[in-house]
């Protein structure tokens, strides 16, 4: 008898996963391009001055991981990665409650990070970057989709079970 396939079209698609799962794309986009423009030291595409600095945020000392060279980005990049690998679970079969609320977590954890900088931005800086706005958004919709997955009144019926194999 032949194990069942991960998915399968009689298998409900899991759209909250699938948006995860793009929304962790987007962010290692973002991540990914911050990261490159900081080693290849190259200016970004965006304001170099005003309330919009992008140069200034992201050449700060703020930029950085505290007490290294590492750019924030990195771990960044790392946090996109972790979310994607548990939105492909959530995507593979049904996803277990312990498996959103890590997701759930995670994205709090982020979400965390991201005020920091986000302060670091608007009261030490006095200024923004849009792309670091970007990622925020990102992380912000990652935390509020993966809470809105642990609710039971969130309007998704469950992914349906495997069928049973036939005999």
């Amino acid at each position: 008898m032949a194990a069942p396939l991960p998915w399968s079209p009689a298998r409900a698609l899991d759209r909250g996963a699938l948006l995860l799962a793009a929304l962790q794309v987007v962010g290692l986009g973002l991540a990914g391009y911050l990261t490159a423009v900081h080693y290849a030291n190259v200016p970004l595409v965006c304001s170099a001055s005003g309330a919009v600095n992008c140069e200034l945020v992201t050449t700060s000392v703020y930029s950085v991981v505290p007490g290294t060279a590492l750019p924030i980005t990195v771990p960044g990049m790392l946090f996109f990665l972790a979310s994607l690998t548990l939105a492909g679970l959530q995507l593979r079969g049904p996803a277990t409650l312990r498996v959103r609320r890590l997701h759930a977590a995670l994205a709090g954890a982020g979400m965390l990070a991201a005020l920091d900088l986000i302060f670091d931005e608007f009261v030490r800086l006095h200024t923004i970057c849009l792309w670091c706005t970007g990622v925020h958004v990102v992380i912000l919709a990652t935390l509020l989709t993966t809470v809105w997955r642990l609710s039971p009144a969130r309007g998704e019926p469950e992914p349906a079970p495997h069928p049973p194999a036939r005999p």
